[in-house]
């Protein structure tokens, strides 16, 4: 398998917006988990807003390893629902 930039443009798009996708629903699920207020003031949600950061800039990283765009936007959008899904799942289990 040869690595190659030449659909940037749909690898870069994926690793944006599924990737802040991904950032957001993985916050969530970790506020839910440690049941954190929704106040910005507090040390859990900062630690919250840092991890979504860390996510979304690996996200964008790493959709260049795809072979094309449309792999790219299958894989992260795919791993996007998954975590919005486990949200949902996590939002009425964990109440």
């Amino acid at each position: 398998m040869i690595l190659d930039n030449s659909a940037w443009r749909g690898k870069l798009s994926a690793g944006i917006i599924p990737g802040a996708g991904m950032a957001l629903g993985g916050m969530g699920v970790a506020g839910l988990l440690c049941h954190t207020t929704g106040s910005p003031m507090t040390l859990s949600a900062q630690a919250l807003l840092w991890m979504a950061v860390f996510v979304w800039i690996v996200s964008v990283c790493t959709c260049f390893l795809f072979s094309s765009g449309r792999k790219a936007w299958i894989g992260l959008g795919g791993c996007c629902a998954l975590v919005w899904l486990l949200f949902l799942i996590l939002k009425n289990v964990i109440r």
